[in-house]
């Protein structure tokens, strides 16, 4: 099969039960491979299908991949490794790759590591399903077939075949391709709303800065000026007290250098004692921030519990609309079951009716044939007469001059008056006949636009109803997500009070030392009060604040007295369990609170203290503690905050920045805080009470709902079977109306008779009445002649009558089968609109029943959906606890190296305290003098601090002029003062603005840049997916038209007649619509393809296969046992199309069947010789010679690997054998018997 892709060689190496070292050579044809059931002929095919990339176990006929690697038996040690390797033939260059021969291996060993490797460099697995795209072979493509997949092709799983169809249109990478810009474009999406809202963010900063930048310059203008006379009033200030501090340094040094020795002794010990201080607060911190990432652990596996919560009770809602919907279903479909029934009893009455008109129809104009011949019988027989009648008129007037002929004259006369009268009588009645039918008329007309007007109010509320409905089902929808959202909200409450209380009872948060000591309370009844974080309570909203002032303090301890704090620092030493900060609130101790300034600023909030609650008995600890705090808003200026704030005062803003005269401290950290945490618990609480009180409101209105939506569904259900009797009521009345027309319209015709008779009545009467005066008598004559007048007037009156009663009974007869007629096609009219009614029910159900099934089928995906999200928190879930477990565990070891690191600080501190004493004896010599010296030092420091803490200007180290040397010094004071007064008039002014306000414009523009390339981004991509969209469908159309086309030939050809078609379910979608078959197999009714015959199902999805193979053939195509189904008729015609398709596709066909035997090209035989093991044995027909000498089939050495010789073996043990058929045998070897079987030691 030279000229382009085919398989070429298979090696196999412990893979399942193919132990050894295996080569399987692939020639051109159609190879067999047979055996026996269990000796591994499938593990070929599981081969293929492995080395290709198959990732699903199941497929694998697995559990887990590790299985398909040799596992050992009785006597062969397991291995370690399986490796498939599948040569091709690439002479074309069809695969893209540049090699004629493409060799792929796939390795798996025992420890899970696996390995890909093309033409034996290793590459990707993604790199080798790239190499197949659209070339149909695959590890679920069609050129591997098994008897499961010939039932997935023609089962309900439309998905199966879709597959299939992609793989021959060659859409598979361009979906792949869509994807991908898919992924690209909702991350584009992602970053540009991201940086959207950056964009935004920054713009109003720069117009704020803007405005500030302005009011920076200008205040930087008169705070400069200030500056140079601050520095030149300070400078003079300086001068002075620097001359009286040289004086006394001089005196000073003179002792100081006498305590340098033992200070640097202090210094050495205090350095090495600090350093381990140091070490051991950078242990604890490290062990506050292992504390928090045990908590954050804590919280990451709660938050995975919650949306596991919410996805199952998602899956639920899901299944019970499924439920739902499927009673719904079974019910419509009870209904719609019914009204085919209706239907065809409905058909069946229409077609008797019209078979009754037709005989109607029939009898009608055979007597309207014979009407017509009566009236011309009767009209003849009266034209007769009235001749007659005109002769013996002539004869009686030319009989009597005056008497005969007036008497004859006067009875003609009468005779005509009472033919008039009788015509007037039955104008008059028929006329009142026409006059009810009239009455009749309007009265069924006006019920015909009541009942009209009914079914039209009906119709109305039935649809207000139907609307109704469909909206209280979305109210009801919503309901159950919001009831779902709130019982997610409720365990998340749940779940945080729950960690609150775990933190407050094992002090989470804390320092070693507090939590030991809080541990050990019992120890410390009467004098262990509590936690600072406990005893003082800031407002809400003042935590953050009352935080950051307190600082450490917030982690302390409080206790009532001295004695027990220095216990419980006792205890701590003895037990090594860190270290701990303690207040006593002894009001002798306690710092005074001295009087506060009065603070005028808006940004000034209040004293920190009257924010704070405590117990009584802690109150003065607490205002020492707190009441030098000043609290101002977030975000406001410092420096004007600090310039207005004593000494030893501090201010902190809300956000939790502390600022004092030389520190600012501030920032944030993912530690839990320790305020208010009972506060938080009992709010937790009450949180879930509110949701609980929610939850239930949700579920009554979804009760109240689910009331409202079953009535109306009644209601709904009556005004239904209003409209089907107001519909027959409506075509009854019409129906009544039609006759009433017809029988008005026959009184018409008969009164228009009637009239003209009698008109013609009136016109013989004028007749005679002119003859009487005209006529002459011949009176013998005539009397003779008027006897024989008188006698045939006589015979003809009779006859006349007889015409007359013989018209009238056709006249009856014709007028009764117009009105059944008439009643006949009414009820044609009627019967037929109640089909119409009866097939607009059907389809609307049918209409229904697609809806809830499209619903069942989105809800089938939310449950797959919720289903894989939960198992990947649940795999998340575990790592979170694993992590947890890892944290703890490290936790503990920096503990123990803590308490190591105690027992060095205690030792340090004590020859520290050695040290200590000895420079204290020889300070209190120099003590006076120091005493002058730092008083004077002071001054000094006050006038350089308050020059460097304003204006960050070492005020000693530069040279100041007068900055108007107009002025004298006192002047300027007064001018100082004034330009103060004018700084303070600014407000607050953001310095920091003229260097932030450029930065800001910077990046505001490169933001700007940075949308517009994400816009032209999303454009490129959106324009992208749609020119694959369209590529995509174009090709899938061409191929979907094509295989269509080769589906219904080749079943044909398969089943010897009959008929097959594919079409799609949605035609406007292709890319998703659903792949339906429906077959008719010979001369059967056109069926589903589940009402098939096993062998009807596989001849239909091989007739399929193949359509596919003609519009895109497989190089190779391997098939496991797809013949079993068939019979033997089935079976040749399947291998006459595996002979057709032999030429530009390689068959490997697994079997058990004859009949495939003998039509293949190559066949091997798969055994075990050692139970476990397989092995091959390889025969190709073209290479089998006969051995005469020895009566022995011998085999060219490379035809087969395995076997050389075939010999009879009459006493091979039948147990573990395959039968093959005569024909095969007898090509092998002609001794061998018909029946032949090749079993282990063939």
């Amino acid at each position: 099969m030279g000229g382009t892709v085919y398989l070429k060689q298979l090696d196999l190496l412990g893979f399942k039960s193919f132990a050894n070292k295996t080569t399987i050579p692939f020639s051109d044809g159609v190879t067999a491979i047979v055996g026996p059931n269990g000796c591994g002929k499938t593990n070929i095919l599981d081969a293929v299908r492995w080395v290709l990339g198959e990732q699903r176990v199941s497929l694998l006929r697995g559990s887990k991949m590790e299985e398909v690697i040799f596992n050992g038996t009785r006597d062969v040690k397991p291995l370690g490794m399986s490796e498939i390797t599948m040569t091709l033939v690439n002479d074309r260059g069809i695969l893209p790759t540049e090699y004629n021969e493409v060799q792929i291996t796939r390795r798996l060993f025992r420890s899970g590591e696996s390995e890909y490797l093309l033409n034996k460099v290793p590459c990707r697995l993604k790199d080798i399903t790239e190499l197949f795209f659209d070339t149909g072979v695959g590890a679920h493509s069609y050129s591997v077939i098994q008897q499961e997949m010939i039932e997935a092709v023609i089962s309900d799983r439309a998905e199966e075949r879709r597959f299939l169809f992609e793989e021959a249109a060659g859409i598979t990478k361009y979906k792949q391709r869509k994807k991908a810009a898919l992924r690209k474009l909702e991350a584009t999406e992602h970053d540009f709303l991201r940086l959207n809202d950056i964009y935004a963010e920054v713009k109003t900063q720069v117009n704020s800065l803007k405005r500030q930048h302005r009011k920076a310059e200008r205040y930087q203008t008169v705070a400069n000026n200030i500056k140079n006379w601050e520095l030149y009033l300070a400078s003079h200030r300086l001068k002075a007290l620097e001359s009286d501090k040289r004086e006394l340094k001089a005196q000073w040094d003179t002792l100081s250098d006498q305590r340098l020795d033992r200070e640097a002794s202090l210094d050495r010990v205090s350095a090495q004692l600090e350093a381990d201080r140091k070490e051991q607060v950078d242990l604890e911190h490290e062990l506050t921030s292992v504390g928090n990432e045990v908590y954050q652990a804590s919280e990451k596996a709660h938050s995975c519990e919650t949306e596991i919560s919410v996805l199952t009770e998602k899956r639920s809602h899901a299944g019970s609309l499924i439920e739902r919907n499927q009673n719904e279903i079974q019910s419509l479909q009870t209904r719609e079951e019914s009204l085919r029934e209706q239907s065809t009893e409905t058909e069946n009455e229409l077609k008797q009716v019209k078979e009754h008109l037709d005989a109607l129809t029939s009898r009608l104009n055979e007597a309207e044939r014979d009407q017509a011949e009566a009236d011309q019988q009767l009209l003849k027989a009266r034209a007769a007469k009235e001749q007659e009648n005109e002769k013996l008129i002539d004869l009686e007037g030319r009989l009597s001059s005056g008497r005969t002929e007036g008497d004859g004259l006067r009875q003609q006369e009468e005779e005509l008056k009472r033919l008039s009268d009788d015509f007037d009588s039955r104008i008059a009645e028929n006329t009142s006949a026409r006059d009810g039918l009239e009455e009749q008329a309007v009265a069924h007309r006006q019920a015909l636009d009541e009942t009209d007007a009914q079914k039209s109010k009906a119709e109305k509320s039935h649809d207000e109803i139907a609307n109704k409905i469909g909206q209280l089902l979305e109210k009801n929808e919503e309901l159950t997500l919001e009831a779902s959202n709130l019982t997610a909200s409720i365990e998340a409450c749940q779940a945080r009070r729950s960690l609150l209380e775990d933190m407050i009872i094992h002090y989470e948060g804390y320092e070693s030392g507090v939590v030991a000591a809080m541990e050990a309370r019992e120890r410390f009844p009467e004098g262990l009060v509590g936690t600072v974080a406990e005893k003082f309570i800031p407002v809400q909203g003042m935590e953050t604040a009352t935080e950051a002032a307190l600082g450490e303090m917030a982690g302390f301890v409080i206790c009532k007295d001295r004695p027990t704090g220095e216990a419980i620092i006792d205890y701590l030493k003895a037990e090594k369990k860190g270290k701990i900060g303690i207040l006593v609130p002894d009001t002798g101790t306690l710092n005074p609170v001295v009087k506060r300034p009065e603070l005028d600023m808006p940004e000034f909030v209040g004293w920190l203290d009257s924010f704070v609650s405590t117990e009584p008995d802690l109150r003065p600890l607490m205002e020492a503690v707190l009441a030098r705090t000043a609290v101002f808003k977030e975000g406001c200026d410092p420096q004007e905050i600090l310039r207005q704030l004593p000494f030893g005062f501090q201010a902190v803003s809300t956000d939790g920045i502390v600022y004092s005269k030389n520190i600012i401290s501030g920032g944030s950290d993912d530690r839990f805080p320790l305020f208010r945490r009972q506060e938080k618990v009992a709010e937790q609480q009450q949180m879930m009470e509110q949701l609980n009180e929610q939850l239930t409101s949700v579920q009554q209105e979804r009760n109240r709902i689910t009331a409202e939506i079953a009535a109306c569904r009644a209601e709904s259900s009556q005004l239904s079977q209003t409209l089907e009797t107001l519909a027959e009521e409506l075509e009854s009345i019409k129906s009544k109306l039609s006759e009433i027309d017809y029988q008005r319209r026959s009184l018409d015709s008969e009164l228009d008779r009637l009239r003209k008779e009698r008109h013609s009545c009136h016109a013989k009467l004028e007749k005679l009445r002119s003859h009487q005066c005209s006529l002459g008598l011949d009176f013998d004559q005539l009397a003779s002649q008027k006897e024989d007048l008188s006698r045939s007037m006589s015979q003809m009156g009779e006859r006349l009558n007889e015409f007359e009663n013989t018209a009238a009974a056709t006249l009856e007869h014709v007028s009764k089968l117009q009105i059944a007629v008439v009643e006949a096609k009414s009820k044609i009219e009627q019967t037929e609109n109640k089909l119409t009614h009866i097939q607009e029910l059907r389809h609307e159900i049918g209409k229904t029943i697609e809806t809830k099934h499209l619903e069942i089928s989105t809800a089938d995906q939310e449950i797959e959906t919720s289903t894989q999200k939960i198992s990947e928190l649940e795999g998340w879930l575990k790592a979170a606890f694993e992590q947890r477990t890892e944290i703890t565990s490290r936790q503990s070891s920096l503990r123990s190296v803590q308490s190591e690191l105690m027992e060095r600080v205690s030792a340090r501190e004590k020859q520290l305290k050695e040290i200590r004493e000895g420079r204290d004896t020889l300070s209190d010599q120099v003590h006076h003098l120091e005493i002058r010296l730092n008083t004077l030092e002071s001054e000094v420091k006050a006038v350089c601090d308050r020059i460097r803490e304003e204006f960050e200007v070492d005020i000693a180290s530069i040279e100041v002029v007068n900055p108007d040397e107009k002025l004298t010094e006192e002047e300027g004071r007064e001018h100082l003062l004034k330009l103060k007064e004018t700084l303070k008039k600014f407000g607050a002014v953001n310095l920091l603005a003229l260097e932030e306000y450029q930065t800001t414009s910077d990046r505001e523009r490169f933001l700007r840049e940075q949308l517009a390339d994400l816009t032209n981004a999303k454009t490129d991509l959106q324009t992208t997916i749609t020119k694959i969209n369209q590529t995509a469908k174009n090709l899938f159309a061409e191929t979907f038209e094509k295989v269509r086309g080769n589906f219904k030939k080749l079943f044909v050809e398969l089943f010897s007649g009959g008929e097959a078609d594919i079409f799609l379910e949605d035609p406007s979608d292709p890319l998703e619509s659903h792949i339906e078959i429906i077959a008719r197999p010979g001369r059967k009714k056109l069926l589903s393809i589940t009402q098939m015959s096993g062998g009807e199902r596989a001849l239909t999805a091989i007739s399929l296969l193949f359509s596919l193979y003609l519009v895109k053939p497989s190089p190779f195509c391997i098939l496991d046992e797809i013949d079993a189904p068939l019979d033997d008729a089935n079976c040749r015609r399947f291998l006459r199309m595996i002979g057709t398709f032999s030429n530009q596709t390689q068959f490997i066909i697994i079997t058990h069947n004859k009949i495939t035997m003998e039509a293949a090209d190559n066949l091997y035989g798969v055994t075990m010789e050692q139970p476990g093991i397989s092995r091959l044995v390889a025969v190709r027909f073209a290479d089998v010679h006969l051995d005469e000498a020895t009566g022995a089939v011998r085999i060219d050495s490379d035809a087969a690997e395995t076997l050389e010789t075939v010999e009879a073996a009459p006493d091979i043990p039948q147990d573990n054998a395959t039968e093959l058929p005569e024909t095969v045998v007898e090509r092998l070897h002609p001794t061998i018997p018909p029946g032949g079987r090749l079993d282990d030691q063939s």
